[in-house]
């Protein structure tokens, strides 16, 4: 039976690895600064995120066969967050495994936004891209890809830093354009709300990708060792307008929304295109992600809003 710890698995990605991992028969312990909700509760610890002698601690207890560090902000209106959640929580637990001498495989999930906002020239975004975030989440998770691949130099350790694009599907947080929309359109349908869709800027495009898909790659990446010491993207490698995902929401829900931009819900800075290319994910497990279809994962997500 495989041993598993994860962090992060109060979260929307979490939450989703941890009943992965125990479909593939996995024992899943979990880890982070808060309780779970008792129905998930069960062999979950929590941790001083800040502490190396907690996390060796926790480590020899568990005697886990892999590690998957899942656990960020996103948001958050105290900057200072950004740094203890993402990267001193990263740093606390390389530095714990590091204390117990051992060799454990582990996945350390960062975000397409630690590159920023890439050229025309630059796309579809490599993982040898500069790296040149705008904001404290982009800047707090590279912080802790570069911690990561440190202690793979300095002490062999075999991790493998993840760097996901737009993930999407069913419990989204409500702070996700994907989510906004579907919770629009689910209201209307219920006859709770006008048919009228505010949005903020529709001309940028993303790349999305499927939870289950993700959870499936982060998966597959833990277990290749030509993995261990890189950074790879979990991407589709294709741009999506945002206008796209409007139409297939409106098309889903079956009634006629009129779409109306409100400048309050622009971003202070807004990157057009993002894309990121699979040929290191393809080059390493041998094959393309299988990626779910966008329609499909957007009913999905429409259906439980």
């Amino acid at each position: 039976m495989t041993t598993i710890l994860l962090s992060g698995a109060g979260g929307f990605s979490g939450a989703y690895m941890k009943r992965f991992l125990e479909a593939q028969g996995a024992t899943v312990h979990t880890f982070g600064a808060k309780a779970l909700p008792k129905e998930r509760s069960e062999r979950h610890t929590v941790v001083d995120i800040g502490n190396p002698d907690v996390m060796a601690a926790l480590v020899r207890t568990v005697k886990p066969d892999a590690i998957l560090h899942l656990a960020g902000v996103v948001r958050s209106p105290d900057p200072m967050t950004f740094y203890r959640v993402n990267a001193e929580f990263a740093v606390a637990l390389l530095a714990g495994i590091e204390k117990t001498g051992e060799q454990i495989p582990m996945l350390m999930v960062g975000t397409a936004a630690e590159v920023g906002q890439p050229s025309a020239e630059q796309l579809p975004i490599r993982e040898d891209m500069p790296a040149q975030p705008l904001d404290h989440y982009g800047i707090s998770k590279l912080a802790q890809t570069h911690a990561a691949l440190a202690a793979h130099k300095r002490t062999g350790l075999p991790v493998v830093v993840a760097r996901p694009s737009n993930i999407i599907g069913a419990g989204m947080p409500e702070h996700f354009v994907v989510q906004s929309f579907a919770s629009q359109i689910a209201s209307m349908m219920r006859g709770a709300a006008a048919p009228v869709l505010k949005t903020g800027n529709l001309a940028s495009s993303r790349d999305f990708i499927a939870i289950e898909t993700v959870c499936q790659l982060y998966w597959d990446l833990l277990r290749s060792p030509e993995a261990y010491g890189e950074v790879v993207n979990v991407c589709s490698g294709v741009a999506t307008p945002i206008t796209k995902i409007v139409e297939l929401l409106t098309k889903l829900s079956g009634i006629d929304i009129r779409v109306e931009t409100d400048p309050a819900l622009y971003r202070a800075v807004d990157v057009p295109v993002h894309y990121g290319s699979v040929e290191k994910l393809q080059h390493l497990l041998g094959k393309l992600p299988n990626n779910i279809p966008l329609e499909t994962t957007l009913e999905q997500v429409l259906r439980a809003s």
